[in-house]
C-alpha cells in the first residue's frame, strides 16, 4: 500500500509539472545563497506590459506562454528574451549588471550558480530538452 501510495504521489507531481509547462514558462531560483535574489522581465514587449518580477532563492514565477505580456509569439515553441539582474547574497540591484537569457515560451528557465562569472542559466523546453549556457552581461 505504501508504494502504491509513493508511485501515485509521483505520477501527480509529474502531471502537474508537465501540466504546469505545457500551459506556462516558469522561471526558477536555484542560486546559491538563501539571500540571493534576482529580478527578471521579459524583454520583447512593452515595458509597461511585459512579465516582470523579482524572484528570491527557492522559488519561480509563471507566465502562460499564450499571454500577450509574457511571449510576443504566442507559441510554446516561441523565444522568449529575459533580461536579469542579480542580488546575490542580498547585494543591491542598484547599478547591478544585467545579463540576457532565452528560453522557450512552454519551456523553463532554471537559474543557478553563486557568483557572476558562473551562473547558468539552463532552459528546459516543453518538448523535454534541455539547453545551457553560461549567461553574460549585455
Amino acid at each position: 500500500m505504501i508504494c502504491f501510495t509513493k508511485s501515485l504521489l509521483i505520477a501527480i507531481t509529474v502531471l502537474t509539472v508537465w501540466l504546469q509547462l505545457s500551459q506556462a514558462y516558469c522561471v526558477y531560483n536555484h542560486l546559491d545563497g538563501a539571500d540571493s535574489y534576482f529580478y527578471v522581465k521579459e524583454h520583447d514587449i512593452h515595458a509597461r506590459f511585459s512579465f516582470k518580477k523579482q524572484i528570491n532563492n527557492g522559488q519561480k514565477e509563471c507566465c502562460a506562454w499564450d499571454n500577450g505580456d509574457c511571449s510576443p509569439y504566442s507559441t510554446r515553441e516561441g523565444p522568449v528574451h529575459f533580461h536579469i539582474t542579480f542580488g546575490l547574497f542580498g547585494a543591491s540591484l542598484e547599478g547591478a549588471t544585467t545579463f540576457d537569457a532565452y528560453c522557450s515560451a512552454g519551456g523553463g528557465l532554471v537559474l543557478s550558480g553563486n557568483s557572476l562569472t558562473n551562473i547558468t542559466a539552463t532552459c528546459n523546453h516543453y518538448h523535454n530538452t534541455a539547453d545551457s549556457t553560461i549567461i553574460s552581461p549585455i
